[in-house]
């Protein structure tokens, strides 16, 4: 093998044996070496421990941007609203019972003054009646007696008499019927047993009448002067609880 300077081929003797010079095969130079230098790296940064905190600068905020209120302003405002509304409630609904017991109150009394009052008006229209009742058939009875204590003849005194038996009649059926009022119950029976002894006086003094029996004319008499004054007696106490 020889090196031919001029163009840097290298002689390869042929194979075969071939000694003839003038056959050579030309190879390419290797391309030049260069030294590239290794690329210089930064040394990292020291590591700090992970229990150093590390101080996150924050955000500016713009100027122009308004600021917001803390979000517990709101429902604290309405929570001291809702106090203030619930005492406002609750003074106002404590109010409102005590007047409400108040006026119950008032309207049970006022009831019971009413029923009271209509109690008394009750009693006194009953009483009202059974007095328009006595002046009615007692002024009749009244009169009746007095004729029959004034006449003179036969006539006139029958027709006092009969007169005086049918107002007593009629007096006795309406109290019988009527609504005493419990002031006048004594005072009522007195008046019923004086008509009934009036009755069965003057029922005497007629039938002696009209037998022409003197006797009985003057017991008759006699019985009804005492009827008429027990009818006197009732009277007077019917009149004592009205003065």
């Amino acid at each position: 093998m020889s090196i031919n300077p001029e163009n840097g081929s290298f002689g390869i003797p042929p194979v075969g044996g071939d000694s003839e010079v003038g056959a050579t095969v030309a190879v390419a130079a290797p391309a030049p070496m260069v030294a590239v230098l290794p690329a210089y790296e930064l040394p990292p940064p020291p590591q700090r421990p992970p229990w150093e905190a590390q101080a996150i600068a924050a955000p500016a905020q713009a100027p122009s941007a308004p600021r917001r209120r803390p979000r517990w302003i709101v429902p604290a405002g309405i929570a001291v609203i809702g106090l203030i509304a619930a005492g406002t409630l609750g003074g106002f609904l404590y109010t409102t019972i005590g007047q409400r017991d108040s006026a119950k109150h008032q309207l049970a009394s006022t009831q019971a003054t009413l029923t009271d009052t209509q109690k008394q008006l009750t009693a006194r229209q009953t009483t009202d009646a059974y007095v328009r009742l006595y002046l009615l058939y007692g002024g009749k009875v009244t009169t009746d007696y007095e004729n029959v204590t004034a006449c003179n003849s036969y006539i006139t005194c029958r027709t006092s008499a009969q007169d005086l038996l049918t107002d007593m009649k009629a007096f006795q059926a309406a109290r019988s019927s009527a609504v005493v009022p419990a002031a006048l119950a004594n005072a009522d029976t007195l008046l019923g047993d004086s008509l009934s002894a009036g009755m069965a006086a003057d029922q005497e003094l007629i039938t002696g009448m009209d037998t022409a029996d003197e006797a009985k004319i003057k017991e008759g008499f006699k019985k009804v002067d005492a009827a008429m004054l027990s009818f006197a007696k009732a009277e007077s106490a019917i009149a004592t609880p009205l003065s």
